[in-house]
């Protein structure tokens, strides 16, 4: 290492600051060299091409740490990764690539250089070891944002502890660092590295993530190490997060974006996590659970997750939990997938929790990334979370959907009341392949597949589809299966970016008469009548979720692509007794618009 051991406070040289622009041309840039990396990557076996990401990453580090080190006049060695790399060979273009990468990724600021190597890298990893281990990394406009939240559920950047549990990429890691330094301005460089070793922490189970993460670290210290001659802390640990033991010393903020992944626990992590846990097990809640365990009496919890646990079953002992132990404080809707994180399909949320806190309205915003630096923020409103907090958390997610969210606290009623149960299509139809057939015969029934309830609500038996056959043939012990009295079909896969999250139609009375009943495929949902007279009719039952009040109302309501039982029994309906004009609109066949206008009233009143 070169430099004094001068102890006297300083000014190091930060890397060249770039406009937006500049940002956007070298992200370009990288992203047409690590889109050739992948067409080579695609051609390989899982396991060449996991080598291949290793020592493609590796290289792209080695060249962007030597370009920030000539840039500073400094000799510090690169850190060794934590665990021994496969040995792949790349060929001279890959090399070239590889150190075009890092040179590009040096004239940007240490946190969007990681954030651009670690898409590369997440870019030629299998799909599977990504899945298994939820490498998808922050984009650093969210990273500034989450920091923010951090800051005004009162984060003291001065003398606070922080985790960042899942820390792959140091998203994280390296701005906080930056902030901790800015707080720091009459800090000397000796005393300023042991104060971010003895306050900051990372755990981190890919290896080459937790690398990544500290070398982030090490280049934003790069210019303190090069004068007083010590290296940068070790901060990141690579570990996994859910065997570690609660901590004695907790953190003032655990920060991060978790995985997000079903999983299924061990024996004895599923005991250690009972209190969160309702049935399937996903990995960003078991984090959530494990950042109330690692953060202090009044400490905060900011997090990036999926938007799922907000109303899904699975997650109702995790919102009991955080409604009793961390109260949310702030939550953030991004308002578009597309663009803001690569190949994921949840809908995202930016959340703080202060542990020990009262339950007090929570600050809600809708967030859009315009640029790689900024977002637009929409703030939408302050709300109280349910008195019994494992029940939906019913938000607005946008600006158009906050008079909605007040009208379904007006409304008390739900559709048990109005007569009805929800139960998914029992037929999972590749457990029964050799059933299905594409012509009438004896001891067979029509299948009904999600594409006979039209979008436009109206019901039409169909199987077009590929490997849909309209006909199932009914063997022994299969009597479950068939279903012998109408109901309301609803299609149970959407998503936010569809015109409407309800598609549902009423399956008539006449279609299982005429057939002696049918076989719904799982696709589907069935609400189903408590009794032979429902306090609403099928057919109104149907206008109504297709409307686009009842629409409106389920995105509130709902997290997930996948349109639940649970949430929808959740749905605030009105009162049963007061859709007698909307019975009569719909039996007199009246005009589209003016059923829209009827369940608008019902719900706004």
């Amino acid at each position: 290492m070169s430099g004094s051991q001068a102890s006297s406070p300083i000014e190091p040289q930060a890397a060249p600051a770039t406009a937006a622009g500049d940002d956007a041309r070298l992200a370009t840039s990288m992203q047409n060299a690590r889109v050739m990396v992948r067409a080579v990557a695609r051609s390989m076996s899982d396991e060449a091409r996991l080598e291949l990401s290793h020592q493609f990453g590796r290289s792209m580090v080695l060249s962007w740490w030597q370009t920030s080190c000539a840039r500073h006049g400094a000799d510090v060695p690169l850190r060794q990764p934590y665990r021994s790399l496969p040995k792949y060979t790349l060929d001279t273009s890959l090399t070239g690539i590889a150190d075009s990468i890092g040179k590009l990724a040096a004239q940007l600021e240490p946190e969007i250089a990681a954030y651009q190597i670690g898409l590369t890298y997440t870019y030629i990893l299998p799909a599977s070891y990504r899945s298994a281990h939820g490498i998808y990394y922050t984009p650093p406009v969210l990273t500034e944002r989450l920091i923010d939240m951090a800051t005004q559920t009162g984060v003291h950047w001065s003398n606070c502890r922080v985790l960042d549990p899942a820390c792959g990429g140091g998203a994280f890691l390296a701005p906080i660092a930056k902030h901790i330094i800015a707080q720091l301005p009459g800090c000397s460089p000796r005393i300023l590295l042991e104060n971010i070793a003895n306050r900051l922490r990372g755990y981190e189970i890919d290896p080459f993530g937790a690398w990544l993460a500290q070398i982030a670290v090490d280049t934003v210290l790069l210019p303190f190490s090069a004068i007083t001659g010590k290296p940068a802390p070790n901060l990141v640990t690579v570990c996994d997060s859910l065997q570690k033991p609660t901590p004695r010393n907790r953190f003032d903020l655990v920060i991060g974006n978790p995985p997000y992944a079903r999983t299924r626990l061990s024996q004895d992590l599923r005991e250690k996590f009972k209190r969160s846990l309702f049935g399937h097990a996903n990995l960003y809640g078991v984090f959530t659970d494990v950042a109330l365990r690692h953060a202090r009496a009044d400490g905060v919890i900011a997090f990036v997750t999926p938007t799922s646990f907000l109303a899904g079953e699975y997650f109702k002992n995790l919102r009991a939990l955080l409604g009793s132990e961390a109260p949310p404080r702030h939550l953030d809707f991004v308002a578009a997938r597309r663009h803001v994180f690569d190949d994921v399909l949840q809908e995202t949320l930016l959340a703080t929790y202060r542990r020990g806190g009262d339950r007090a309205p929570v600050h809600v915003h809708e967030i859009h990334v315009t640029s790689p630096r900024e977002l637009k923020i929409n703030t939408l409103d302050r709300l109280d979370l349910p008195a019994n907090p494992s029940l939906p958390w019913i938000l607005p997610r946008n600006i158009e959907q906050v008079t909605t969210v007040q009208a379904l606290q007006r409304c008390t009623h739900h559709l048990v009341d109005w007569g009805y149960k929800v139960s998914t299509g029992p037929l999972v139809w590749n457990r029964f392949k050799d059933q299905l057939h594409p012509r009438k015969a004896k001891g067979r029934l029509p299948l009904i597949w999600a594409e006979s309830v039209l979008p436009d609500g109206r019901f039409e038996w169909r199987a077009r589809k590929r490997n849909h056959e309209p006909w199932f043939e009914i063997r022994s012990k299969d009597d479950w299966l068939i279903s012998h009295r109408s109901c309301v079909l609803l299609q149970r896969t959407t998503a936010k970016e569809q015109h409407r999250r309800l598609i549902a139609a009423a399956l008539p009375d006449r279609f299982i008469e005429q057939h002696g009943g049918v076989v719904v495929e799982n696709h589907l949902n069935m609400l189903k009548p408590l009794d032979d007279t429902p306090q609403v009719p099928p057919e109104v039952l149907a206008a109504f979720l297709n409307s686009r009040a009842a629409d409106q109302a389920f995105r509130c309501v709902s997290g997930s692509v996948a349109v639940s039982a649970y949430e929808l029994e959740a749905l605030p309906l009105p009162a049963p007794d007061a859709l007698g004009r909307l019975r009569t609109l719909i039996s007199d066949g009246a005009a589209r618009q003016d059923i829209e206008d009827e369940c608008h009233r019902l719900y706004q009143g």
